[in-house]
Order: C-alpha cells, then structure tokens, then sequence
C-alpha cells in the first residue's frame, strides 16, 4: 500500500511580514509563523496523519516550522531529511529587497516576468527551468519511491517550491504558471494542493495585485471623480449619512491593515522609547497653544490637523515604501492612543458644541478603529493559518475602501459652484483660493517636520523611513469627521482631501526614487551566492523583540 505525501509551507517569516523577497537568505520565522507552525501540527493531530519521516529544505525556517509542526503533533522523534534540491529559489540581486518598489520601479509586467515567467529571471538569480528541474527530480529520484514503498512524507519547505510539486500533480504547463499565493503552514496533501492551484484566478489575482499596485493614482482618480460628480449632479449629501458611510469605509480598512501587523509590536508600543516621542511631544504643544491662542474656526480646524496622530494605514505605507514596519506600528498605535487624548482634551476648551465635533470624532475613533483593530488582532492570533490566507487574497479590499472614500469625501466637499469658485474675482472665490493656499502650506509644514524628523535620527533607514512615514501621513480621516459637521470650513476640507492624496503620490515617488539608486548600487556589485543568514533585509532590519 502506497504511503501519504503531505506538503507545508514554512510559517511566516520576517521576510514575509516585512514585504521583502527572501530566496536563499536564511531569514527566521516571525511571532506569527511560530504560531502558525504551532497550528499547522494542531492540524495534522486533528487529522490522524502519521508520518515516517520529514523532508525539509537545508534553510532554517522550513526545519524550525517542520519541529514546531511536529512537536505539536506529537511526532518530533521521526527522521529529519535534510534535502538543499528543495531549497528555496535563488533571488538573485533581488533578494532582501522590498517587493512593492521593485514592482513600482520596473514596472508590474516587467516585475512578474522576472520572478513567474519562464522567460526570464532576476539578475544572478536561479532560472524558472533550473528551479522547476531540481524539484521535478526530486520528486520521481526521491519522494516518489519512498511512497511506492509505503512510507508517509511530510515536505515542508517553500512557497515556489510547493507549487513546483503543484505544477507537476496537476499537469499544468510551466508556461501556464503564475502566482498561486500559497498560504503559509497549512498542511494539503497532492490532490489538495492541486485542488487550490486550480481553484486560484489569475485574473482576480492579477486585479487585486493592480489594485494595491496602483493605488495612489486610482485614489486621486476617485477624487476628480467624487469632484465631477458633485459639479455635474450637484445633489447634496447628508452629514449623518457621510459620517457612517466613513465608519463603515474605515473600519474595513482597519481590519484589513490590523490583520497583517505584529502583534507583539502593539503591545510594545506603549513602553516605546521616549526619545523618539521627543518631536512629536513638541508638536502637540506648538499645535496646542496655538488651539486655544486661535479662535478663528478656519485656523483652529487646521491647527487640529498638525495634532492628528499617523493614520492606522502608516504602517501599510511602511510595509510598501521599504521602512522597518515594527517602529511604524509601535509609533502609529501610541500616538493614536495619546493624540486622541490630546484633541479631545483641547476639543473641550473650544466654543464647538459636543454634537458638532466631538460625537463624530468619537464615533470614527471607536467604532472605524478601535474596534475593527481588536477584532482583526484576534482573528490573527485565534486562527494564525486562516488570517494568513484571508489577509493575502482579499487584502485589497482594505484598499477599495480607501478609494471609496476618496470618491465620498471629495463629493461631500466640493462646492457646488467649484468652477464659478476657481474664477479670479472677489468674494467666495478669494476666500476660496486663500483657504487651498493655507491647507497647501500646512502640508508642506507637515512634510517639512517629517523630513527633518527623519534626518536627525541616528537610526538605519528603514526606520529613518518609518519616523518620515508617521511625521507625514496624518489621520485625516479622523480629522475630516471632526470637522465635517462645522458649516465655515467647507473649502479647507476640499483642499485637505485633494492635498492629502496627492502627498500620498508624491511619497510614492520620492521612495522609488531613493529605491532605483540602490538597485542601481547593487547591480554595480559582484554578487556571492552562498546561503546567508538575515534577521532583516539587506539593510539591518531587527526583527520586533
């Protein structure tokens, strides 16, 4: 009787949490692909699987998920296999580099053609051929044989890996290949692994990849057309009814971003050091007494904007733009926390009625995220596996509903009569103009302190790019629902909203800018190809103790 063939892919590692091709550097499992090794033996008890023997790659984190998988399940004394034909493939120079910018820095055809086409392979990097031939050997020399003779297999190694094996049980072309976004430590045997390749889109995996892609630009493009649309049909949109279309819009976004963030990093967040608050601390007092010097609701409402803590989406913006990820959590949480305090605190001292700013900044602030980010953080740490998974395929959801508001908030303020508005003459269209200017030169204040914030940290520059990040992405969400209800500042919302996203593109720009000029340092440099042992990527990452 023919033994059981099973296959696993490593638990997450660093490199995975932190958005950066891996390849032959030996990264380690993050808090969360331990977790998920731990379930992925849970798994395999629940099952009744029994195995003769473990194959794993000659690369840590496949034997540390391969014992952590097996003591769960009670099996840790069966024979170790050692086998480099299943190590992961070769990167190349682009290995320990962040996967989004070198997506946005040499295009998304190009980028996918590098690294899922048999056509072509990173540079120094193992070819598609020469990955799919070793596994294909691999299998009929050694796996193969050992199942004909009875013996029960667990694999447990990579994702290119796992689904060479798919390409090979289910017949599929090599040059019919593409993505499968295999989930991390979840235990399939052959005909549920072919069972998920078939079931995956390349279309829907090809339009959510697109949608992260180009998100910044589509975002902007929802707010011309959020714009079009009100200057066109013109119908007005209710306070009430913007406020909980934001709630919903914004908690979907919150949950989608708190599934993929480190746990242990949120709760450290608040014994975060304090010198790196230092700036921030300075912020809020600058921005506080000018509160209560001021007035004028024009001007308070902007000083309110320089007290917003980073948006909850900074530490995405982290994980895209090459920072550290685990200081943009750790800042992003604490200051949401403290700045929150803050504002309502100074809310309280202000002539605004409690209905008018303070019940939609509470409302966004409890139900748009607090409670989409507990609930997000317990599916991940009660199911690890599944929110591994759930995460990868429909993350982009998380983005949709960034664009969405994008559309809704432009549509909320923009002035019906914005082309009269725009024309050179006295009046509203003065007011107008003047108010666009004043929102313009607090983002460049905004930006300003961000890069200098940046600039005079002594840290490596991942984390020089996420104190940049969180300096320059204020919560404007938080900030709009504060304001919303307040009938004189219509025209600086308008401005924030336009101002805002396209900050957001401009960011973009200046961090695959900074990016090329390192890859263009790297291809100048002779590569080794050894197995190398990383805790971050190639820039000094240290992972969140």
């Amino acid at each position: 009787m023919d033994g059981v063939m099973y296959f696993l892919r490593h638990g997450e590692t660093i490199a995975n949490e932190q958005n950066y091709l891996s390849g032959v550097l030996d990264v380690p499992l993050s808090d969360l692909g331990r977790v998920q090794a731990k379930e992925a033996g849970a798994i395999i008890l629940k099952k009744a699987l029994r195995f003769d023997e473990v194959h794993t790659s000659n690369l840590a984190r496949t034997k540390a998920t391969a014992l952590i998988a097996l003591r769960q399940s009670e099996q840790q004394s069966i024979p170790f296999i050692e086998a480099p034909e299943i190590a992961e493939r070769d990167f190349g120079i682009f290995a320990g580099l962040n996967k989004n910018l070198l997506k946005k820095s040499s295009g998304y055809r190009a980028y996918e053609k590098k690294l899922h086409s048999p056509l072509e392979f990173p540079e120094s990097g193992e070819t598609f051929e020469e990955m799919y031939e070793r596994v294909h050997k691999y299998y009929f020399e050694v796996l193969l044989p050992r199942t004909k003779s009875g013996k029960s297999i667990l694999v447990v190694c990579h994702k290119y890996i796992i689904e060479m094996f798919a390409l090979i049980f289910s017949g599929i072309k090599v040059e019919d290949y593409f993505d499968f976004r295999l989930p991390n430590a979840k235990p399939m045997s052959e005909k549920e692994l072919v069972s998920y390749v078939r079931a995956e889109s390349k279309l829907f995996k090809e339009f959510s990849d697109r949608l992260t892609y180009h998100a910044p630009c589509i975002m902007i493009a929802a707010a011309i057309l959020g714009i079009m649309a009100k200057t066109t049909i013109g119908l007005p949109f209710n306070s009430l009814a913007f406020l909980i279309i934001t709630s919903v819009l914004l908690g979907i976004s919150t949950f989608f971003v708190a599934l993929g963030l480190n746990t242990k990093c949120i709760r450290k967040s608040f014994k975060l050091k304090k010198s790196l608050l230092v700036p921030w601390y300075f912020k809020f007092a600058l921005a506080g007494g000018l509160f209560l010097l001021f007035k004028d609701h024009v001007i308070s409402s902007l000083i309110i904007l320089l007290l917003m803590p980073p948006a909850l989406t900074a530490p995405a913006f982290s994980l895209l733009w090459g920072g550290s990820l685990y200081l943009a959590i750790e800042i992003t949480f604490l200051l949401s926390f403290l700045a929150a305090l803050c504002i309502v605190g100074l809310l309280f001292f202000s002539d605004i009625s409690f209905c008018t700013s303070l019940l939609p900044f509470l409302t966004i602030l409890v139900f748009s995220m607090l409670v989409p980010a507990y609930i997000a953080q317990s599916i991940r740490i009660r199911k690890p596996v599944e929110s591994g998974k759930f995460t990868e395929h429909w993350k982009w959801l998380g983005v949709f509903s960034i664009i969405l508001f994008s559309f809704f908030s432009t549509y909320r303020f923009t002035p019906s009569n914005l082309f009269g508005l725009l024309l050179p003459k006295p009046g509203d269209s003065t007011l107008f103009l003047t108010q666009g200017l004043m929102v313009f030169s607090v983002f460049m204040l905004i930006k300003a302190f961000a890069y200098s914030a940046s600039k005079s940290t002594n840290k490596k520059a991942p984390y020089a790019t996420d104190i940049y990040i969180t300096h320059s992405t204020p919560n404007i969400f938080l900030w709009i629902t504060c304001i919303s209800l307040q009938a004189d500042i219509l025209y600086i919302a308008f401005w924030a909203c336009i101002v805002f996203f396209l900050g957001i593109l401009m960011d973009e720009i200046y961090f695959v800018s900074k990016f090329r000029k390192v890859v263009a340092k790297i291809k100048g440099v002779p590569l080794v190809k050894p197995a190398r042992v990383a805790t971050g990527h190639r820039f000094g990452i240290e992972p969140c103790p």
